[in-house]
């Protein structure tokens, strides 16, 4: 039986390109198969089914007496017809004394094969009901199935196909753009492929068509052309004269959608990445949302459902199949009706989330935030072309996450990229100003975010805003007291306290404290400093948990301790702010907890901490941090005199070191005790460099410590790889400076 139905197979074409990857899951299915009479191959348009199935039963064919018979199930038109088509493959011929389908039983009874259905989509009706009574009656048959909808039938182990991992995704475009041309791949050239192919979601056939257009594209175009020519792209069938295309490809699966289902489809496209039950059901408009029709959608593999945390789901449209869908949702002329939803669904989402980042479980709405980013922008860039008001409040919603992640840089550009791009309230402006000026404060742009702040606060007290007006009163003051301007930064503070007070909240009061405390210690007043922190904590005290505000309080007491020589009082404070920062998740995105860290550490001697800590800092101002004034100066003469102590060399490798450093182990860099910093020396290492400081050489250490001279030269050894020092001369220098202590 093993002879003359492979060429019927639409699948024998693959045999003419290389197989990539998934070996892993080859052989994990063809386990399945030896545990289970029926296997089910699911997944997206595109995602590789066919062929997978194709080599999990060259596998496991040997296995089977009479092998394998393969069936393509994808030209059979009728549901009737299911039945000839696997009788062809099996030579059975309706003889006109019996049905067609139990002369197919009969000869299955005590035939031992593997029999491969493939593309059952469009009859899962028909093939679940023949091939439930072929396994109830052939024994020794097995079926593996390919289908974009599961059978639905008891026993069915069904094995959802994935996109390829980034390696085999990165393969296997390689492979292919090689058959159309000559690819001279550098890592710049890597990087656009893993680009390529991330842009794809890895969907095997949408990277055998990207990857058929580097003939006439480079890898840089073809990225830039993605959104616009793929779904056209074709790519011939080499089992025949027909050409596919993903578009058609993917039709194929919208044809078994009834037009609720496709109008629910195509409503999906306007999500980016992932998103949930909540956000399909306002963009969908419908209210109740029938589950029916969402669940066709998820067995169709049109839409994925993941599991996530607390046993919630969240979905998402791998990216070819949602810009077919979003081609439809154009097409059909109410994209923008849509769209609004969308964008009004995650701004209120995200004004949530924003209140939340203040709250003591400010990591869980950090984390939202991050999942919505990727549909927040794509709201934001369509609203600046449809309504400017509405992009300019989504983009101010998000602000306080940004600043958060760090991001200041590329977050106040797009705030200034739409404050004056088209009409907007006085509100929304009066919003974006407050946030332009926190982020002039946070990148040393002091003289403008007193500006922005003043606006603001004009357009808060036209509007008749207390609150608004006593946040803008709050911004003007850290603005003026980075900007050393203490008397206009005193007299704002107060303001913002006394309103706040007045107001009742206590929160905001607070936080105003804070500010009003940097005021003070601006203009040297330690005290007045101190009292103020001390005053917001009392506050917080009587109130809700905000730990980014009990981070603000102790990073001033810190500074206060450390103004005034209390070691222990700043070692707690700072302690108690990494604590705060933690708790909120943010704590990758700040550095004036790694300030406060180096001084401690240059308070205790730890100089080697202070260099990595400004490496690690460095490394965040670059994303638009910049210390205040009040602070760098300290900061400067701290790292200066490590600078001085370890040698120009060793600065400069500690300063690469903390740049490259992971933020937990910049957490244990700044409160290291004195004596138990990374890699300190043993206390013969700390014999052998005091020696050596002395100006003994090798042969005169080892004498006088009684060990061999090659000991005493494994010794210099981990004493350079330890403190990173490059030469016998840097560890006279440093076991010199250590005497100096």
């Amino acid at each position: 039986m093993r002879g003359g139905t492979e060429s019927l197979w639409p699948g024998a074409r693959f045999n003419l390109t290389r197989f990539v990857g998934r070996e892993a899951e080859i052989k994990a299915v063809a386990r399945l198969l030896r545990d289970t009479r029926l296997v089910s191959l699911v997944g997206a348009p595109g995602a590789g089914k066919t062929r997978l199935a194709a080599e999990v039963a060259t596998v496991a064919e040997g296995s089977f007496r009479e092998g394998l018979r393969p069936v393509a199930l994808a030209p059979v038109a009728d549901a009737e017809d299911v039945t000839t088509a696997i009788a062809m493959a099996f030579g059975v011929r309706d003889d006109g004394d019996s049905r067609l389908e139990d002369s197919l039983v009969d000869a299955l009874r005590a035939t031992e094969v593997l029999i491969l259905l493939d593309n059952c989509e469009h009859v899962t009706r028909r093939v679940a009901k023949l091939v439930s009574r072929i396994l109830a009656e052939a024994p020794r048959v097995r079926v593996l199935t390919t289908s974009r909808v599961p059978l639905g039938i008891a026993g069915e182990r069904l094995h959802r196909v994935p996109p390829l991992s980034r390696e085999e995704a990165a393969e296997l475009f390689t492979d292919r753009a090689s058959m159309v041309t000559d690819l001279v791949l550098d890592d710049t050239g890597r990087a656009y492929i893993d680009q390529i192919c991330a842009r794809l979601d890895r969907l095997p056939l949408a990277i055998e068509l990207a990857a058929r257009q580097t003939r006439a594209l480079s890898l840089r175009d073809l990225l830039v052309r993605l959104d616009t020519e793929l779904l056209r792209v074709t790519i011939p069938d080499f089992g025949g004269p027909t050409q596919r295309t993903l578009a058609g490809t993917i039709a194929w699966s919208c044809r078994l959608l009834s037009a609720e289902q496709r109008r629910l489809f195509e409503r999906l496209s306007v999500f980016a990445g992932y998103f949930d039950i909540r956000a399909v059901e306002t963009v969908a408009g419908r209210d109740p949302l029938p589950l029916t029709d969402l669940t066709v959608l998820v067995d169709h593999s049109l839409l994925l459902a993941d599991p996530a945390e607390s046993g919630t789901l969240r979905y998402r449209m791998l990216e070819p199949i949602r810009q077919y869908a979003a081609a439809l949702l154009d097409e059909h002329g109410d994209g923008d009706e849509v769209r609004r939803r969308h964008a009004d669904h995650y701004l209120e989402c995200s004004r949530e989330a924003a209140r939340g980042l203040m709250r003591v479980d400010g990591r869980r709405w950090s984390d939202e935030l991050r999942r919505a980013e990727g549909n927040m922008l794509a709201a934001i860039n369509w609203a600046r072309h449809q309504c400017s008001d509405l992009a300019l409040q989504l983009v101010t919603s998000m602000a306080a996450y940004w600043e958060q992640r760090g991001n200041v840089n590329e977050a106040r550009g797009r705030v200034e990229a739409l404050i004056d791009h088209g009409p907007s309230t006085h509100h929304a402006r009066a919003e974006a100003l407050l946030v332009l000026s926190q982020f002039g404060y946070r990148q040393g742009r002091y003289a403008e975010a007193m500006l922005h702040a003043d606006e603001a606060v004009d357009l808060m007290c036209g509007l008749g805003d207390d609150d608004g007006v006593a946040r803008g009163l709050r911004a003007l003051s850290l603005a003026a007291g980075a900007g050393a301007n203490t008397a206009a930064a005193i007299e704002a503070g107060e303001r913002s306290v006394a309103i706040f007070q007045a107001l009742g909240d206590r929160l905001a009061e607070a936080w105003s404290h804070t500010v009003l405390a940097f005021a003070y210690f601006s203009a040297d007043d330690i005290d007045g400093g101190a009292e103020s922190d001390a005053a917001a904590l009392r506050l917080l005290e009587t109130g809700a948990e905000s730990p980014v505000l009990t981070y603000r309080i102790h990073i001033g007491l810190s500074y206060a301790a450390y103004r005034r020589h209390d070691t222990a009082g700043h070692r707690r404070h700072l302690a108690a702010s990494i604590i705060a920062l933690r708790q909120a998740g943010a704590l990758d995105g700040d550095v004036e907890w790694m300030w406060s860290g180096l001084t401690l550490a240059h308070e205790e001697g730890r100089m080697a901490s202070v260099l990595r800590l400004t490496g690690a800092a460095r490394a965040l101002v670059r994303r638009g941090y910049i210390p205040p004034r009040v602070v760098d100066g300290i900061w400067r003469r701290a790292v200066g005199a490590a600078e001085n102590r370890v040698g120009p060399q060793a600065a400069e490798r500690l300063l690469a070191d903390g740049a490259a450093m992971a933020i937990e182990e910049a957490v244990t860099e700044a409160t290291a005790t004195p004596g138990t910093q990374a890699a300190p020396l043993s206390e013969r290492e700390l014999e052998v460099a005091r020696l050596t400081g002395q100006g003994l050489n090798n042969a005169e250490i080892a004498d006088r410590l009684f060990i061999s001279r090659r000991t005493v030269e494994t010794h210099q050894e981990h004493i350079r790889e330890k403190l990173h020092l490059s030469s016998r001369y840097e560890v006279m220098a440093w076991a010199l400076a250590e005497e100096s202590v």
